[in-house]
């Protein structure tokens, strides 16, 4: 699968934002990625795509804090679509470069989000929240993965999040890769006497994760957006 950087060109972003403002009945991709993991989903998400169908590709927050998020971490998840345009028929909230939830009005929304203890980060949290009427497919990355049971614990807690107005058309989720410092952590902790006796486990679901989203991970996404869309 061909990758394409996050950013669209402000010129493709521009012929995509008066499609959207015609209809509001293509596609937006609005995801939340904290160490990169998502955003290289929501790629594979827009490449699956038909062409020209794409009304929105950015983040939950558009660009917060010149692209770092509150802890400091690089925020891979800027808005693609001009600064202070609202061409693409938002709901309401602010262009890219604000930091209030810009909500797109595309018929189907298909929603990334990074895992953070056991379910949806709360910038998508607080979208979904917000959505009525919509078709939504919710996409996701975890640090912890190579259990289906686990991945679906957390799209089942994150669908509480989800009106009852909309319709999940999709779900996907897969591992994502978590920066070194979390395994100098884990190592750490096993040199302690009392150190918890799954920390090898730990370790080791953390060098298993450098391979994730990997290329398989990709090719599974898109199939599934292919079948969402052609229900």
């Amino acid at each position: 699968m061909r990758r394409r950087f996050c950013f669209e060109r402000q010129a493709d972003a521009e012929v995509t934002e008066d499609r959207a403002g015609m209809s509001g009945k293509g596609f937006s991709i609005v995801f939340s990625s904290r160490t990169g993991n998502t955003a290289e989903l929501a790629e594979a998400v827009r490449e699956a795509l038909p062409e020209g169908t794409c009304e929105y590709f950015g983040s939950v927050n558009g660009a917060v804090g010149g692209g770092f998020d509150s802890d400091g971490n690089r925020d891979y998840s800027e808005c693609s679509i001009a600064s202070g345009s609202n061409k693409s028929g938002f709901d309401g909230g602010a262009g890219c470069g604000r930091t209030s939830s810009a909500i797109p009005a595309s018929e189907t929304l298909f929603v990334g989000f990074w895992t953070n203890q056991g379910v949806a980060d709360q910038a998508a949290q607080k979208l979904l929240g917000q959505l009525r009427n919509r078709k939504i497919f919710l996409f996701g990355t975890a640090g912890f993965g190579g259990s289906e049971a686990y991945f679906q614990a957390i799209l089942g807690k994150t669908k509480a999040f989800i009106d009852d107005s909309n319709t999940v058309i999709g779900t996907y989720m897969c591992q994502g890769k978590m920066p070194l410092s979390v395994r100098e952590r884990y190592v750490k902790m096993k040199e302690q006497p009392d150190h918890m006796p799954n920390i090898d486990a730990m370790i080791e679901n953390f060098d298993k994760a450098l391979a994730h989203p990997d290329a398989d991970d990709l090719v599974k996404l898109a199939n599934l957006v292919s079948e969402a869309i052609e229900q």
